[in-house]
């Protein structure tokens, strides 16, 4: 069991989910909070925090959406599954990583998050993740509701393999970041 002291000077023992320093992957739907909680959460428990698709428009010079309509979606998930790889150097310093709505979705990639951290699901109701996204064509995959309701519905499948699932419908990023960090101590599920 590992432990770490937290930002706030209390000593934080990690279950044996979760390694010391801790990796954490925050796997859910778009909107869900995972980069704006990931931020917050990653100073608690005093390690970095990557942006998977912060690090593929960096990687590739272009962002998510541009590289959707240039290359496509199979382009798109094959950038995500060389960045999420590249990360591997950098995980025994431990990291908080947001990644993005469809890489838990890929059985490869999921085993492979699985196999190296905590992973969380960022759940969150459709109406919450519409009055968090703007339909300003950012988000490739934001259609309509009845298409956000199929995406949804075949998606959740994939996140309900996360160990640990946290409801962020109304909750705002710090207070689930600290609600995360305490559950991740205390090795607590639901």
């Amino acid at each position: 069991m590992g432990q770490l002291t937290h930002s706030i000077f209390l000593t934080i023992r990690y279950s044996g989910e979760v390694s010391s320093p801790p990796v954490v992957f925050l796997v859910g739907f778009m909107g869900s909070g995972k980069s704006s909680i990931g931020r917050h959460l990653a100073p608690l428990l005093r390690v970095h925090f990557v942006d998977l698709d912060e690090n593929i428009a960096r990687r590739t010079g272009r962002t998510v959406d541009a590289i959707f309509a240039h290359e496509g979606e199979p382009a798109f998930r094959e950038h995500e599954r060389a960045a999420l790889h590249e990360l591997e150097s950098i995980l025994h310093q431990g990291a908080v990583i947001a990644t993005g709505g469809g890489t838990f979705a890929d059985p490869e990639l999921r085993a492979w998050m699985l196999a190296r951290g905590a992973c969380v699901w960022l759940d969150a109701t459709l109406d919450a993740i519409e009055s968090r996204v703007a339909r300003d064509g950012s988000r490739p995959l934001f259609g309509d509701r009845a298409a956000l309701e199929r995406l949804h519905a075949e998606r959740c499948a994939a996140y309900a393999e996360a160990p640990l699932r946290h409801d962020t419908s109304a909750t705002d990023a710090m207070a689930a970041a600290r609600a995360l960090a305490s559950r991740l101590a205390g090795g607590t599920r639901g």
